[in-house]
């Protein structure tokens, strides 16, 4: 009989590796955006169903860099993939603990974004928001494995 599927570690594990292909580029596409200066190469009209750059205008072609898109969505779906990955060992107890871990990071991460909004203002609080996702995905993944290399130290103890 087929063991059920894991609740939260939906992919494969063969998934962590295809996040790599996701995560080093969108890191690159965001060092570029960032420090390089953002090429004029990603130029691009792109649809905007909001742009408030110079005026608010709605449901337009607008010309953006692309840089920090491709950045955000490259980084957040490889740190998904990642981090709601299957283990190359699946333990028995592991949905518990990635429960555990995503209440926990939760936590944290409101307590840094309620924080960020007394210490940050202006436009940057719209970046940290939206990095705070992906500090979110690290910080939950950070617990689970926190909390699995203690049971399995736990287990061997006990054994």
């Amino acid at each position: 009989m087929e063991k059920p599927g894991s609740l939260f570690a939906p992919f494969p594990y063969r998934a962590k590796i295809i996040s790599l292909f996701l995560i080093l580029p969108g890191l690159f596409f965001g060092y570029l955006y960032f420090f390089g200066g953002r090429p004029t190469f990603f130029e691009t009209p792109v649809f905007a169903v909001v742009t408030t750059y110079m005026e608010n205008r709605f449901f337009v072609l607008a010309q953006t860099n692309i840089l920090d898109e491709l950045f955000a969505i490259l980084c957040i779906s490889g740190l998904v993939l990642f981090v709601f990955s299957k283990e190359k060992t699946e333990r028995e107890g592991y949905d518990q603990l990635r429960a555990r871990a995503l209440i926990r990071s939760v936590y944290i991460t409101l307590i840094i974004w309620l924080a960020s909004f007394l210490l940050v203002f202006g436009w940057a609080i719209f970046l940290v928001s939206t990095l705070l996702f992906i500090v979110f995905l690290i910080i939950y993944y950070v617990i689970f494995r926190v909390l699995a290399h203690k049971a399995i130290k736990a287990s061997n103890v006990n054994s």
